[in-house]
Parts: structure tokens; C-alpha cells; sequence
């Protein structure tokens, strides 16, 4: 019961990573999806794998296949029913095609870590055993496993920055959120393409290419009205001139248009959803992020007491 409970519980983890590090990505870097994703996935079956493995003898082929199988399917599945636009003209190949290769390399790297490990501890055992084992070998594996736990500890600083700011801007934009009745619905216009315009725009890359490149060109594909209501809507085609060119050949789209009166602005959402519905979406997004924050530092406090008691029973001893 225990092993189902962490193979179940580490796919909601990872359907939840996927929507999650989608949303954070979308409309910034798409970067941190196709690669912090899988890194992070990685990381978690890591040090999942060997704690399940430990406390409750867990084979880590059942913690893979729970991960990717079932985790992806409900991952992708509430990615596509979060965004049902990915699946026009075939756009979720754009990211499900790198993303899988991506991941594809990922598991080959951390298969062959686990490989090499499961080697080494045969060869050790074996060496033990005969009783020729060297003493600078035991020490250059002591190395190792204190150089490991370092870059855990390392590893975890970054990330405990990244769930606090996350938690922050989730608390901060969820409390931003407009209630549904300070909306007034204009009802659904149909939007015709008329132009494509390029415009420049921060690049949220980091490392060297952001640092070389600060802004970056985009594509936008700008819609009007043509019933007179002198409605206006733009929207990020793409970084290639030809995926807006799609984009823009796809012809009139049919938004609802919810207006703003106390600031005289109005917002364009899809046809389908309400205001409402807008607001509940927005709530469920940083609701997600700010769980997301939440469960990561929960997991780190919880880290920090399992060592601080096992200092306090070592030091007893």
C-alpha cells in the first residue's frame, strides 16, 4: 500500500511539475520548460528513488514507469485541457517533440549514473570480500557521497529561492485578481487578422545568452473587429516570422470581450469562457504555483528537521 501511495504520489508530482513549469514558462522563456522540467524530474527521481528504495524497498523501474506513464498522460492531459489551442494545427508538437528528447536524455544520463553506481558498490562488495579492498578507494568513495550531499545541499538553495519568490508573486497576483462581477460582458465578436508586426521585447533568457542578448524580436498578430465596435486584440505569434504567418493565415477567431468600466479597458477571453470562468482559471494557476511553493518548502523544513534530529541522536550516542 505504502509503495502504490509513492508511485501514485510522485505522478501528481510530476502531472503538477509539467502544468506548472508550463505556466511559469508561457510567455517568458519556454527554455525553463523543455529543460528545468526534466532536470527537475530528474533530480526528484534521484532522490525519491533512493529514499523509497530504502524505506520501503520501492523498485525504481516501478517509480519510472509510475512517473512517466501515468504522470505524463494526466500532465499532458491537463495541459491540453488548460490550453485546448496546443492541439490546433498540430501546435503541441512544438513543445511535445523537444520535451522528449529533452527527457530522452535526461533519463539516458541518469540510467547510466545509476549504472555506474551499481558497478562500483558490486566491485567494492566484491573486492571487500576478498579483503583487497584499498584504503584510498574507501576514501575516494567517502569523497564522493560527501561531494553528492554538498551539491544536494547546494542544489537546494537555488530552488528554496525560487519557491519563496514563487509563493510571493502566486500571493501577490492571485490577490490582484479582479472579482467577476467588476466585469461586464460585451459579448462574443469575431476577430479578423490584419497585419503581423515585429516588436522588441526582454529576453528572459538567462546565462550568457541572456546577457548578450537582452531583448529579443517576437511576432505579433494583431485582430480588429469589423462589425464596428472598434475592438482590438494582439497576440505573440512566434520568434519566427512563418509560425506568425500560420498563425495569422488561420483566419478570424471568435473572442468573448469583457470590459473594464471603472477603468474604461476592456480584455478579450475565449469564446467559450465567461468572466466567471476567466477569474476561476486564473485562480486555479496561482493556486497551483503558491502549492507548489508551499509543498517544496514544507519538504525542505522537513529535510532540515530529519537532519537536525539525526545530528541530535548521533551526538547522544
Amino acid at each position: 500500500m505504502k509503495r502504490a501511495a509513492a508511485v501514485l504520489g510522485s505522478a501528481v508530482l510530476y502531472a503538477g511539475a509539467l502544468l506548472a513549469s508550463f505556466l511559469i514558462a508561457a510567455g517568458n522563456d519556454m527554455r525553463w520548460f523543455l529543460y528545468g522540467f526534466p532536470a527537475a524530474a530528474a533530480v526528484y527521481f534521484v532522490l525519491a528513488g533512493n529514499l523509497f528504495s530504502q524505506r520501503l524497498q520501492l523498485n525504481r523501474w516501478y517509480l519510472w514507469l509510475g512517473m512517466n506513464l501515468l504522470g505524463g498522460l494526466a500532465g499532458w492531459g491537463l495541459l491540453i485541457a488548460c490550453f485546448p489551442v496546443l492541439l490546433s494545427n498540430g501546435f503541441i508538437l512544438v513543445f511535445l517533440v523537444p520535451l522528449t528528447m529533452v527527457l530522452a536524455v535526461v533519463w539516458a544520463v541518469v540510467g547510466v549514473g545509476f549504472l555506474c553506481v551499481k558497478l562500483f558498490r558490486h566491485r567494492s562488495a566484491a573486492l571487500k570480500a576478498k579483503g583487497k579492498v584499498p584504503a584510498a578507494r574507501l576514501e575516494r568513495a567517502a569523497a564522493w557521497m560527501e561531494k553528492a550531499k554538498n551539491l544536494g545541499r547546494v542544489l537546494s538553495i537555488p530552488l528554496l529561492i525560487l519557491a519563496a519568490a514563487s509563493l510571493y508573486v502566486g500571493a501577490r497576483d492571485y490577490a490582484s485578481i479582479r472579482p467577476a462581477d467588476s466585469y461586464v460582458d460585451e459579448g462574443v465578436h469575431t476577430f479578423v487578422p490584419y497585419d503581423i508586426l515585429p516588436i522588441s521585447v526582454k529576453n528572459n533568457a538567462t546565462g550568457r545568452y541572456g546577457r548578450t542578448h537582452p531583448t529579443k524580436i517576437v511576432y505579433m498578430v494583431y485582430y480588429k473587429t469589423t462589425d464596428g465596435s472598434g475592438y482590438r486584440w494582439q497576440v505573440e505569434g512566434s520568434t519566427a516570422r512563418t509560425l506568425a504567418e500560420q498563425k495569422y493565415e488561420e483566419g478570424p477567431v471568435e473572442r468573448r470581450v469583457l470590459s473594464i468600466p471603472e477603468e474604461d479597458a476592456y480584455i478579450t477571453v475565449e469564446a467559450d469562457q465567461t468572466a466567471e470562468s476567466y477569474t476561476a482559471g486564473l485562480q486555479r494557476k496561482y493556486t497551483l504555483i503558491m502549492g507548489l511553493s508551499v509543498a517544496y518548502l514544507a519538504v525542505y523544513a522537513g529535510a532540515w528537521i530529519v537532519i537536525w534530529r539525526k545530528r541530535e541522536m548521533e551526538q547522544a550516542e
